[in-house]
Protein backbone atom coordinates (compact mmCIF):
# COMPACT_ATOMS: atom_id res chain seq x y z
CA UNK A 1 0.00 0.00 0.00
CA UNK A 2 1.29 3.67 -0.58
CA UNK A 3 1.63 6.51 2.17
CA UNK A 4 -1.25 8.16 0.35
CA UNK A 5 -3.94 5.21 0.61
CA UNK A 6 -2.40 4.18 4.45
CA UNK A 7 -2.86 8.21 5.69
CA UNK A 8 -5.90 9.10 3.79
CA UNK A 9 -8.89 6.66 4.87
CA UNK A 10 -11.30 8.54 1.65
CA UNK A 11 -8.89 6.30 -0.50
CA UNK A 12 -9.56 2.75 1.55
CA UNK A 13 -9.08 0.58 -0.60
CA UNK A 14 -12.19 -1.54 0.78
CA UNK A 15 -15.75 -1.16 -0.62
CA UNK A 16 -17.63 0.67 1.15
CA UNK A 17 -15.48 2.60 2.84
CA UNK A 18 -16.29 6.25 1.43
CA UNK A 19 -20.56 5.86 1.87
CA UNK A 20 -19.41 4.59 5.89
CA UNK A 21 -17.01 7.93 6.38
CA UNK A 22 -19.18 9.50 4.62
CA UNK A 23 -22.31 8.63 7.05
CA UNK A 24 -19.45 9.31 9.87
CA UNK A 25 -18.88 12.54 8.70
CA UNK A 26 -22.53 13.52 8.40
CA UNK A 27 -23.45 11.95 12.03
CA UNK A 28 -20.24 14.72 12.83
CA UNK A 29 -22.17 17.80 11.15
CA UNK A 30 -25.54 16.59 12.94
CA UNK A 31 -23.67 16.86 16.20
CA UNK A 32 -22.49 20.10 15.87
CA UNK A 33 -25.45 21.72 14.44
CA UNK A 34 -26.71 20.52 18.02
CA UNK A 35 -24.61 22.19 19.82
CA UNK A 36 -24.77 25.30 17.86
CA UNK A 37 -28.35 24.71 19.04
CA UNK A 38 -27.98 24.52 22.84
CA UNK A 39 -25.66 27.74 22.37
CA UNK A 40 -28.58 29.36 20.84
CA UNK A 41 -30.62 28.10 23.84
CA UNK A 42 -28.03 29.34 26.36
CA UNK A 43 -28.54 32.95 24.89
CA UNK A 44 -31.96 32.61 25.14
CA UNK A 45 -31.96 31.74 28.55
CA UNK A 46 -29.31 34.67 29.67
CA UNK A 47 -31.13 37.13 27.29
CA UNK A 48 -34.72 36.31 29.17
CA UNK A 49 -32.83 36.82 32.53
CA UNK A 50 -31.13 39.75 31.79
CA UNK A 51 -34.54 41.63 30.61
CA UNK A 52 -37.15 40.35 32.39
CA UNK A 53 -38.63 39.39 36.00
CA UNK A 54 -42.10 38.19 34.79
CA UNK A 55 -42.72 35.02 36.71
CA UNK A 56 -44.71 34.15 33.61
CA UNK A 57 -42.20 35.05 31.02
CA UNK A 58 -39.38 32.57 32.58
CA UNK A 59 -41.87 29.82 32.78
CA UNK A 60 -41.85 30.21 29.13
CA UNK A 61 -38.78 30.10 28.09
CA UNK A 62 -38.28 27.16 30.75
CA UNK A 63 -40.77 25.41 28.70
CA UNK A 64 -39.53 26.23 25.41
CA UNK A 65 -36.16 25.64 26.45
CA UNK A 66 -37.26 22.31 27.98
CA UNK A 67 -39.23 21.29 24.81
CA UNK A 68 -36.03 21.79 22.67
CA UNK A 69 -34.00 19.57 25.03
CA UNK A 70 -36.60 16.78 24.69
CA UNK A 71 -36.10 17.18 20.78
CA UNK A 72 -32.39 16.95 21.23
CA UNK A 73 -32.14 14.35 23.51
CA UNK A 74 -34.23 12.56 20.74
CA UNK A 75 -32.28 13.53 18.21
CA UNK A 76 -29.58 12.00 19.96
CA UNK A 77 -30.25 8.81 20.41
CA UNK A 78 -30.69 8.75 16.78
CA UNK A 79 -27.20 9.50 16.17
CA UNK A 80 -25.75 7.42 18.75
CA UNK A 81 -27.89 4.24 16.66
CA UNK A 82 -26.57 5.48 13.38
CA UNK A 83 -23.06 5.66 14.95
CA UNK A 84 -23.20 2.06 16.67
CA UNK A 85 -24.58 0.82 13.32
CA UNK A 86 -21.45 2.22 11.40
CA UNK A 87 -18.59 1.96 13.90
CA UNK A 88 -17.45 -1.41 13.31
CA UNK A 89 -17.78 -1.24 9.95
CA UNK A 90 -15.81 2.52 10.27
CA UNK A 91 -13.04 0.61 12.19
CA UNK A 92 -12.32 -1.79 9.22
CA UNK A 93 -11.79 1.44 6.93
CA UNK A 94 -9.11 3.03 9.49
Amino acid sequence: MNETTTNNPWNCPKNGCPVILSIATSIAHEEDALACILNAECAKINKVLQSCSNIDDLIAIDTSVQATLDQINDLEGTLKAKLDAILPLLEDCM
